[in-house]
């Protein structure tokens, strides 16, 4: 595997995401443009290579790729850890919580190589909205890296980018969320939707940079609540004033106000722009089933989301009865083969929505309904003077909405639901709850949550291989040790063990 530095260093060019007609356009340009000037430092330019490439060329490689690996990685080990899905057959090591090679490192680090590329492009050619749209993008990545890992390069990504080195020292996760914030705020000050300068290649949002603008202060929202636990740890980091700060005064920073505003990559129909998940075998997907948990939960409560998540069982649509199924988390291979009567009885994710339509599922960075649940939480925490309520009855409502559902009657009065007025503490519960549900498919939000709140109260899986632990992180790749091996072991020695069950800094 690729090490951190290996995907930023030059010797993997940012430039080579340009398909070959599109390269052979710009070259035919250049002879044309140039003529027959035959100066020295024409003849020893490399038309193959050029110096920049316009950032609409990087923009879309880079939404893409980031999305998807999202996708793939909520889809291989999130759903599973979060108990929304689980594992039933052909290496159910995952949902035991063995983990050896598990992890996005290289994969987003290879999607930051391109970010800054086009940072540092659109910075020299004065195109601040593509700056601004490109520190989000950074932002967001980062945040899933060092969510995930803990202490990362994060300082000297740009610096390895630019020299070649290939030794960045690790971020400690508070100075790494430091920067983060900081930089979502200058997003939001460089992003000017009245500003005549089109934006190309925005495969998420079509040029809309006031969508952008509404997504840098989202995530500073989510952010935020990632350090509800950590109020006062960073230097110059008021979280409840800057949340507060935020959501009083949308005219300088707006959020989402709408499901039209959602961080979700629309998929096509045909390749590369499809469904990720749509692209593997369909044994693949087979072994994948509805967990117990989430399954549970929305019968219940009689949940009209669950009839998009999830497909009623084999053995209940041929009896002319559809019903849901879920499966225990963690199960061997034989025991899931003989768990509740077999495969037939037990409901996979929803076919034709999470595999065989390339395009009807959409890639969730973040959604209207989180940025309801976060401000619901906010004001129940005293951080804000909102309607906690209001906004938690608006974030289930958003939620449905996402899939064209509307909110039962009745269903805001039932126990599970009813927001607990009087009683901070519980309310905080209930809207967690109600968001875990939301972030289904939404990346790791829903382990990252749940690592930061304990709701929902998830038991381990039945067979685990990890002395009956949630796992809390991802372990470093094995390349960071040979590769990276002195700024590695510092980072072991300063935030312990390397290992799935060491706390981070966001959760000690």
């Amino acid at each position: 595997m690729l090490s951190a530095v290996r995907s930023l260093s030059l010797r993997h060019r940012p430039t080579r995401v340009i398909g070959l007609p599109l390269l052979a356009a710009l070259v035919t340009l250049a002879v044309l443009v140039g003529g027959c000037d035959s100066r020295f430092e024409d003849v020893n330019a490399n038309p193959n290579e050029p110096e920049d490439v316009p950032p609409g060329l990087l923009l879309p490689n880079i939404i893409r790729s980031a999305v998807n690996t999202s996708v793939n990685e909520s889809f291989s080990t999130g759903n599973l850890v979060a108990q929304y899905t689980a594992k039933v057959s052909f290496a159910t090591d995952i949902d035991r919580y063995d983990w050896s090679g598990v992890g996005y490192w290289n994969a987003y680090y290879d999607d930051l190589r391109n970010v800054e590329e086009m940072i540092r492009i659109a910075q020299a050619q004065e195109r601040p909205n593509v700056e601004g749209i490109g520190l989000v993008l950074k932002s967001w990545i980062f945040s899933m890296l060092t969510d995930a890992y803990g202490d990362v390069p994060y300082s000297e990504s740009l610096r390895v980018l630019e020299s070649g080195e290939n030794t960045p020292a690790y971020d400690a996760q508070e100075a790494i969320y430091r920067g983060l914030l900081a930089d979502l705020e200058t997003a939001n000050n460089r992003l000017n939707p009245a500003r005549a300068q089109s934006v190309q290649g925005d495969i998420l949002y079509d040029g809309d940079v006031l969508k952008w603008k509404k997504l840098a202060n989202a995530l500073r929202l989510r952010l935020l609540m990632r350090l509800s636990e950590k109020q006062g740890a960073i230097e110059g980091v008021d979280v409840a004033a800057t949340f507060q700060t935020i959501v009083a005064d949308p005219s300088q920073y707006p959020v989402f106000t709408a499901n039209a505003d959602n961080a979700a990559l629309a998929y096509l129909t045909s390749r590369p722009n499809e469904w990720p998940v749509h692209t593997i075998r369909v044994g693949s997907f087979r072994t994948y089933r509805m967990s117990q948990t989430l399954t549970s939960q929305l019968k219940a409560l009689d949940d009209p989301r669950l009839a998009t998540f999830a497909d009623p069982t084999v053995a209940s649509v041929d009896a002319g009865t559809p019903a849901f199924e879920g499966v225990p988390n963690g199960l061997t291979d034989d025991a899931s083969n003989e768990y509740n009567g077999g495969r037939d009885f037990q409901s996979s994710l929803n076919t034709t929505r999470y595999f065989e339509s390339p395009n009807a599922a959409q890639g969730l960075i973040m959604t209207y309904a989180e940025v309801l649940f976060l401000r619901a939480e906010a004001a129940a925490r005293g951080w804000t003077a909102e309607d906690a309520q209001s906004l938690y009855e608006s974030g289930i409502a958003a939620s449905m909405a996402q899939y064209g559902q509307s909110v039962p009657s009745g269903y805001l009065e039932q126990e599970a639901v009813r927001y607990p007025t009087g009683d901070a503490e519980r309310a905080v519960a209930q809207i967690n709850r109600q968001k875990w549900v939301a972030l289904y498919f939404t990346g790791l939000e829903g382990w990252f949550n749940w690592r930061r709140t304990g709701v929902p109260a998830l038991e381990p899986s039945v067979s685990n291989v990890n002395s009956d632990r949630i796992p809390v992180r991802f372990r470093y790749p094995e390349s960071e040790q040979s590769l990276n091996a002195e700024n590695y072991q510092k980072a072991v020695d300063t935030q312990g063990a390397d290992n799935i069950n060491t706390d981070i800094w966001l959760i000690e």
